[in-house]
C-alpha cells in the first residue's frame, strides 16, 4: 500500500503491481547502510540503523522518494571484543549492495542514493558504487552520509569530540538523537563521558576506551538536542537531495 502524502514510502509494504506503477513516476529510491555493534553501556546496538533509517523515513515524506528496508550490518571490525557487535567483512557488504542494486535495477530504479550511517562502511560502500556505475550505466548512484550536512551541523554532531572526530561514538549527539526517535532504548543513568585524545593510527575501539564511549558530553544529552539535530539534518538533507530528482548526466 502506497501511504498518503507527508508519510514516508517504505518500499517492502508495496504490492509488486504498486512497485510497477510506481517507479514510473519515481525512479529514485534511498537504501539505508548502518551496523548493529556496540554503543555504550546506555544505547542499544541498533543505534546506527535507527538513527539512519528515521533520517532516511522523514526525506521520504518530505520528497515522496521510497525508503528500503535497512542494511543493519556493516563493517564493525574495529569493534574489538565487546559484546554485541555483528560484523559483515567489508567485502561482504560491497557485495550485498550490489546484488540489491541489481534488482532495483530490473524494478525500474534509475537513482540510488545510498544514505548511510555508519563511518566505517565508507569503503565497502564506496566500491560498490564504482561497481555499480560500471555494470549500469544508465543508473546514478551517490554516496551521502546522514550527518554529511552544513559545516554548523556538523559541529553540533562532533562538538564534544572536535579534535578527533574518527573517534565519535555513542557521544551527545548519537545520545540525544536516540532520546528523540526511542527513548525507551536509552538508559541515561548509565551514561558517562570519556574524554576524547588525538592518536596517529586508527585503533580498534577496545583499545582506548573502556566503556565503547567517544565522548565528552554524554551525559549533558536531551531529548530536545536531538529533534534539534534531526530537524536541521533533515532540512539540509532533503535541499541537496532534490536536486537529484531532475539531474541528467550532462552529456546525456
Amino acid at each position: 500500500m502506497i501511504p498518503e502524502k507527508g508519510k514516508p514510502i517504505l518500499w517492502e509494504e508495496m504490492t509488486w503491481p504498486e512497485v510497477e506503477q510506481f517507479v514510473k513516476k519515481m525512479d529514485m529510491a534511498i537504501l539505508p547502510t548502518a551496523a548493529t555493534e556496540q554503543h555504550g553501556p546506555h544505547l542499544p546496538l541498533a543505534v546506527d540503523t535507527i538513527d539512519c533509517y528515521e533520517v532516511a523515513k522523514r526525506i521520504s515524506a518530505r520528497l515522496g522518494i521510497p525508503v528500503l528496508p535497512p542494511i543493519c550490518y556493516g563493517c564493525s571490525q574495529s569493534h574489538g571484543d565487546f559484546p554485541g557487535t555483528i560484523s559483515l567483512r567489508p567485502e561482504t557488504v560491497t557485495r550485498t549492495i550490489c546484488e540489491i542494486a541489481e534488482w532495483l535495477h530490473k524494478a525500474g530504479i534509475r537513482r540510488l542514493l545510498i544514505l548511510n550511517g555508519h563511518m566505517w562502511n565508507w569503503g565497502p560502500i564506496y566500491s560498490a558504487r564504482e561497481n555499480i556505475r560500471y555494470d549500469y550505466r544508465d543508473m546514478q548512484v551517490r554516496v551521502l552520509n546522514w550527518w554529511e550536512t552544513t559545516e554548523k551541523t556538523m559541529k553540533k554532531l562532533v562538538d564534544d569530540c572536535s579534535e578527533q572526530p574518527m573517534y565519535l561514538h555513542a557521544n551527545i549527539a548519537e545520545t540525544s538523537c536516540m532520546l528523540a526517535i526511542r527513548p525507551d532504548l536509552v538508559s541515561m543513568d548509565k551514561a558517562v563521558d570519556d574524554a576524547c585524545y588525538t592518536t596517529f593510527f586508527e585503533h580498534r575501539m577496545d583499545q582506548y576506551t573502556k566503556t565503547g564511549i567517544a565522548g565528552a558530553a554524554t551525559t549533558k544529552s536531551t531529548k530536545e538536542y536531538g529533534e534539534e539535530l534531526l530537524s536541521e539534518v533533515v532540512d539540509q538533507l532533503v535541499e541537496k537531495i532534490q536536486k537529484g530528482l531532475t539531474e541528467e548526466p550532462a552529456n546525456k
